[in-house]
């Protein structure tokens, strides 16, 4: 009787305590649907297969918002190919908190990787693994002033395990506005690849990406006319083998758009940035995508040795509402030995947050 009484009595209190504070509860929901096709028997598959994504993702999220800008949010991300009736959708559990302030935020648990805000091209995640690893586990810290912006992650997602590796990786991005036209900004990912129960070995796979960016969209009636260059720093570490490579290149890109329709280029010259791709490890396994979480294409040659990639882009992103993206795409790759494939890219996504925030206005 007495326990029951003392639980009664914390209860009231919590309660109590409770209703100082304003809680709220939200529900969100991101839905993801993509095609992505890519043709790459021009080049006889030499750095990249052919084949296609066509698969559609949902994830429905309920918040607990409460204290200035805290919220701990739940909910499941859903994930299932198209063509495949009958199939359950795969499955992951999300839930994280999350700490919101004008000038700084914060995450910490199982987050969407939307949360993230910068911009990260194929050199640091693939379009396959930009889909399906919809989920980080771990840290994020944010810092936002003005126009620029600042991110750091740590995203541990392997757990030592009989089978499963032990790895995790760092993605950073930066974007700092020197004034309305030129910005020094970086993208990285920092990736530290370990044992399993079965196979021992440990590789390092680190890249940088900081570039300066001048974009004159602002003196001139366009959307954007922007022109980026900077080094790619890479530094890959086979311990098993005491293979250490060092990859050094430079990056050039233009892009110019007008009433959303864009067309972008990517020219690089240097050394591989995916050097052990095709290497095996201890049980004679090909490193390939288990390692690397970006393009094959970013092999640069089949040799892994030094030489050119270009991408050239043509899309179109309609606007069709606040909350609603569609984008339509279409990359031509190219090589040492001359064109080496294609892609076309259906990408829509809704975000039902962003759709109340509309029509909260509109009401």
């Amino acid at each position: 009787m007495k326990r029951l009484s003392l639980a009664v009595l914390l209860l009231s209190v919590s309660f109590a305590a409770a209703s100082q504070t304003p809680v709220k509860l939200e529900f969100d929901l991101e839905m993801h649907a993509t095609v992505v096709n890519d043709e790459y028997d021009a080049s006889d598959a030499v750095l990249a297969t052919s084949g296609t994504l066509p698969a559609v993702r949902m994830a429905p999220y309920l918040s607990l918002v409460f204290g200035e800008g805290s919220r701990i949010s739940t909910g499941v991300n859903l994930c299932r190919d198209f063509g495949t009736p009958g199939v359950a959708p795969s499955a992951e559990w999300a839930v994280w908190y999350q700490l919101n302030r004008p000038v700084f935020t914060l995450a910490a648990g199982v987050f969407p990787r939307s949360l993230l805000k910068g911009e990260y091209s194929t050199l640091i995640l693939s379009d396959s693994r930009r889909f399906y690893d919809a989920l980080l586990d771990g840290f994020l810290l944010q810092w936002n002033k003005g126009r620029s912006h600042y991110e750091i992650a740590l995203d541990w997602n392997g757990k030592f395990d009989r089978s499963r590796r032990e790895q995790f990786n760092v993605i950073t991005s930066g974007k700092g506005c020197v004034n309305s036209w030129i910005s020094l900004n970086w993208e990285g990912m920092f990736h530290h690849y370990a044992d399993s129960e079965e196979v021992w070995g440990v590789v390092d796979d680190h890249v940088l990406h900081p570039y300066m960016e001048l974009d004159f969209a602002a003196f001139l009636p366009l959307q954007k006319l922007a022109v980026e260059a900077g080094p790619v720093l890479g530094y890959h570490f086979d311990r098993r083998k005491e293979d250490r490579r060092t990859s050094l290149g430079g990056l050039l890109s233009a892009e110019v758009r007008k009433w959303n329709v864009g067309i972008r280029n990517e020219a690089y010259y240097g050394g591989s940035q995916a050097p052990f791709y095709k290497s095996a490890d201890a049980n004679g396994n090909i490193y390939g995508s288990d390692l690397y979480m970006r393009a094959s294409l970013w092999q640069v040659t089949p040799e892994s040795a030094p030489g050119f990639y270009d991408r050239a882009v043509i899309y179109w992103q309609p606007k069709v509402t606040q909350g609603v993206h569609l984008k339509l795409l279409v990359a031509a790759h190219f090589g040492n030995g001359g064109f080496l494939g294609s892609q076309q890219i259906v990408e829509a996504i809704i975000d039902l947050h962003q759709l109340c925030l509309r029509w909260n206005k509109k009401h």
